[in-house]
């Protein structure tokens, strides 16, 4: 082999060099033979180089090396005992103790190679010393093989923890305390930001919300301090420009990059709170639904003989006016004061048909029979839902309506549909600001498009950004502050168009307003124009069996019927049955409530099928709410009329017209 002449030492060797003059060192260089049977006996690998040769080497570098003899070694390159990659920094450590003069070169990590070809990992050191008179440098070597695996083994665990927590669903935070030294890509995402790096920037005090920074303090310092896990507990995070983020969170004690750490685990609970607090609020709504139903039932009886009676003394105040004229053309007192009376029974009378109104269109509203599926006429939806949410838009905006005419019915679940109406209405007027109807409008527009009907809600709010527009119809999101919205309104009311196979479709500028517009399908067998034209009741004189337990009721709806038929009266089912022993056939219509106590009115009708066949189809239900599935069931399975209380008296007297007709064709 050559030797290596940039290796050669360029200082005399009478120069001192650091601790070369020792007096140690001097003896060793003066008894080689010492030297070498004391270093043979050190278990620690130690080899001598000068000129890049191997001068010397013991017994432990020789085993280590995979030699069986140290001469197998010596006059070698020491370089050959090196992958090549190694060959510059070695050199340059050489130049280091003999060109820069200095002693000692600390530990470095390289590899080193074996007899047999096999690379292993070595920590290598070297020293100046004077070997048989000149300079030369020992370089002592241990076999880290081992260590370097076990690091190895460490580093690929880490990175295989890293990677699993990178890839988390659940959010993954590793702080020290203050800082936060990683964060994986969903925790990243659920707070609103693009790349976890950017959570480096942010202290781990700021991540959690003021409300729960003590909590959050408290459960850090006890696993910092006595290590462990704790419990799940539930908080809120803040996230990007402010984001709330309701999360579920359990922490525990770890090592990262060899520091004990706290490692935080994050479910993001947002939208299971909002999903419990709108079931809580579905609940609510349930409740105060039934309550609904109750109360306009309740409202309904004595609504229906208020109105009958106005109804009745306004007819009356007009005869006495026509009588007075006739009488006493002359007492213009007397005219001005039954006129002026007239007037404020016809208010009356107008309030009761509001009351009449809205009460009808909340039992439609809270119809708690989600299958069922009804002939509607659009206009009349749209007016019920402006009656319902009147007072919300009364004093932000006026309105403006463009109600098409003669448009097909619609068979739709009313109460679904009224609930899409409102819901657009109320977003509308939330999306004014301010109270200036003179300035802001709510127009609504209905009409026919192709083969669809469709309604139009347009205001002249601040408009959506068109950032947010593609998401307005995602399940809870909003841009209305806590507590005012839940973010369902939209999302619900896609789905129930939907259901529907309609659409809901969005047009907005921000600064200018937004149009909402509903498109609902029309089915050839459901495009009828209008409702049959009614049957007048004419001059029929017939028998009229009215059965009613609401006293106030029964007289009004006699009253009322008396003026064309003869009216039999009952206050029960089983009355009933007493007066149709009398009577049988000779009734020709039967006017029954259906919520009765004791025989109701399905009952009763069971019993006069049995007991008196056909007189079934004389039959005109009235009814102030339906309470139970099976009488629903009931009154759809029959083709007889059922009155809404309270109705119009013209309607009855329909009604019972029409029996009349039933009477004639048997």
């Amino acid at each position: 082999m050559n030797k290596s002449n940039e290796l050669k030492p360029q200082f005399k060797k009478e120069e001192p060099i650091g601790y070369l003059e020792d007096d140690w060192v001097n003896s060793l260089s003066s008894s080689p033979e010492y030297f070498k049977k004391l270093i043979d006996l050190v278990p620690i690998a130690l080899m001598v180089v000068r000129d890049g040769l191997i001068l010397y080497a013991n017994q432990a570098y020789v085993r280590l090396m995979g030699f069986e003899k140290a001469n197998e070694l010596l006059g070698h390159e020491a370089l050959e005992l090196y992958p090549s990659e190694y060959h510059l920094e070695i050199k340059n450590r050489i130049k280091n103790i003999y060109q820069n003069r200095e002693v000692y070169n600390p530990p470095m990590e390289l590899q080193a190679i074996r007899r047999n070809g096999e690379k292993f990992f070595v920590e290598a050191e070297s020293v100046a010393v004077i070997y048989r008179g000149e300079p030369a440098h020992t370089i002592i070597i241990r076999d880290i093989s081992l260590r370097k695996k076990v690091q190895e083994e460490l580093r690929k665990s880490e990175e295989n923890f890293q990677n699993i927590i990178r890839e988390m669903q659940d959010g993954v935070l590793i702080t020290n305390g203050n800082q936060i030294l990683f964060a994986n890509y969903s925790l990243a995402q659920m707070l609103g930001y693009s790349f976890p790096s950017e959570l480096e920037e942010v202290s781990t005090s700021d991540l959690v919300h003021p409300d729960y920074r003590a909590a959050s303090r408290e459960r850090v310092e006890k696993v910092m301090n006595g290590g462990g896990a704790t419990e799940h507990a539930k908080f809120k995070l803040l996230g990007k420009n402010g984001k709330i983020v309701d999360v579920e969170s359990s922490c525990v004690s770890v090592l990262f990059n060899g520091m004990k750490v706290l490692m935080a685990v994050m479910r993001d609970i947002t939208i299971q709170n909002q999903m419990e607090r709108q079931a809580t609020l579905n609940d609510k709504l349930a409740t105060v639904g039934t309550l609904a139903a109750g109360v306009a039932h309740e409202v309904n009886n004595p609504l229906t003989y208020v109105l009958g009676n106005l109804s009745f003394l306004k007819e009356q105040l007009d005869e006495m006016r026509v009588h007075t004229r006739q009488k006493n053309p002359l007492d213009t007192e007397n005219q001005n004061l039954l006129t002026e009376m007239g007037d404020e029974v016809s208010d009356c009378i107008r309030g009761g048909e509001r009351i009449r109104d809205i009460v009808k269109d909340l039992k439609a509203f809270v119809r708690t029979n989600e299958d069922e599926v009804v002939k509607v006429n659009i206009n009349q939806m749209v007016e019920s839902a402006l009656n319902m949410t009147y007072h919300v838009f009364k004093q932000k905006a006026r309105l403006e309506k463009d109600l098409a005419a003669d448009l097909p019915f619609l068979m739709v679940h009313p109460g679904k549909i009224q609930q899409v109406f409102i819901n657009l209405i109320i977003n509308a007027a939330q999306a004014i600001e301010g109270n200036s109807p003179e300035r802001n409008k709510i127009r609504i527009r209905t009409g026919r498009l192709n083969n669809n009907l469709f309604v139009e809600f347009t205001d002249t709010g601040k408009g959506i950004p068109d950032d947010i527009l593609p998401r307005i119809f995602d399940p809870f999101f909003t841009t209305k502050p806590i507590g005012v919205g839940t973010g369902l309104g939209l999302s619900v009311c896609n789905e129930i168009l939907r259901h529907h196979q309609g659409s809901l479709e969005v047009q907005s500028r921000l600064g200018e307003g937004t149009t909402f517009t509903v498109y609902l399908p029309l089915h050839h067998e459901h495009q009828d124009k209008a409702a049959e034209p009614p049957v007048h009741a004419g001059a029929l004189q017939g028998r009229v069996l009215v059965v009613d337990d609401e006293p106030g009721n029964l007289e009004v709806i006699c009253r009322s019927l008396n003026k064309k038929h003869e009216v039999l009266k009952a206050l029960s089912g089983e009355e009933a049955m007493e007066i149709l022993k009398k009577e049988g056939d000779r009734v020709d219509a039967i006017v029954s409530d259906v919520n009765m106590p004791g025989m109701t009115g399905s009952t009763f009708y069971r019993i006069v099928a049995k007991t008196y066949p056909g007189l079934e189809k004389r039959f005109v239900f009235m009814t102030g709410g339906v309470f139970s599935e099976e009488t629903r069931s009931f009154l759809k399975s029959l083709p007889n009329i059922c009155l809404e209380k309270p109705f119009k008296f013209e309607d009855l007297l329909n009604a019972v017209a029409q029996c009349g007709q039933t009477v004639k064709e048997d």
